[in-house]
């Protein structure tokens, strides 16, 4: 039935493997390629909207559906079989996991079917923001959105602003992936963005400003103040918050949007 509702989105459907994981892959629009990594609740219908909102300025989106089930929102559910996940390496902070050979491949198909506008971006948010970093070593893909990446995180720091520590500047991919896709950035001269909310508990400051650090001259940080209406600790900048968000220009949600439609016309053109 889920299917059928992609279809009717105007949606086609594919599925991928790369002789290890296999998983459908959802696309549609016309344009540069972005391949758009969903959040933790799963492929749920406010990254549909994100999705709908590229195309509509110019993308071809790609959605691979890499847990949980298709349109369900199910974070807690999904958190579970994620941390015992071999796929996701147990959601194991300072390795990349094994998912990332997956849309690593997934860019290369991605590239291919189109080989004469090949270059390829990537968009990462929460739970999949760090796994830009390793697809950037993918010849195929030339930039990529990294979105409050979330992982790993604490829930005492969550609920309380108590238990900083080295967590803070952790992900989950490893410290050579960060420092070779770093210099294949400054060698091939591939640019990526980075954002969070200032007030995000999920996705801590020093983790960004870490990926911002290694990335150097390639990198854009932006940190976005709460949107409006008012939230505590907000976190999905590009999805939830903005669907909750007022539908003013100057919102935090339509300015962090913004930016990145504009980023990805700039390096995918």
């Amino acid at each position: 039935m889920t299917d059928i509702v992609m279809q009717a989105k105007g949606f086609t459907r594919f599925d991928f493997s790369d002789g290890h994981y296999s998983h459908p892959v959802y696309d549609k629009g016309q344009g540069p390629k972005v391949i758009v990594m969903h959040e933790l609740p799963g492929l749920t219908h406010t990254v549909l909207d994100f999705a709908d909102r590229l195309i509509a300025a110019g993308f071809r989106v790609y959605l691979p559906l890499l847990f949980g089930e298709l349109l369900d929102d199910a974070p807690v559910g999904n958190l579970a079989k994620l941390c015992i996940s071999r796929e996701f390496s147990h959601l194991k902070a300072g390795t990349t996991a094994p998912v990332c050979d997956w849309l690593r491949a997934l860019s290369r198909e991605v590239q291919q079917q189109t080989p004469a506008t090949g270059r390829v971006g990537a968009i990462g948010m929460c739970v999949t923001g760090a796994f830009v970093i390793p697809l950037i070593l993918e010849d195929a893909v030339v930039t990529g959105v990294v979105s409050q990446p979330s992982i790993p995180f604490s829930a005492t720091y969550c609920a309380t602003g108590l238990g900083e520590g080295e967590w803070m500047r952790e992900m989950n991919v490893s410290d050579q992936d960060l420092f070779d896709a770093a210099d294949c950035a400054a060698g091939k001269n591939k640019h990526i963005l980075v954002q969070r909310f200032i007030d995000d508990r999920l996705c801590p400051a020093a983790r960004v400003q870490l990926i911002a650090e290694r990335f150097d001259q390639q990198a854009e940080l932006h940190e976005y103040p709460s949107p409006t209406p008012h939230v505590a600790h907000p976190h999905a900048v590009l999805t939830k918050e903005y669907a909750n968000a007022d539908a003013s220009d100057s919102d935090p949600t339509r300015i962090a949007l913004q930016r990145v439609i504009e980023f990805l016309h700039l390096h995918l053109n």
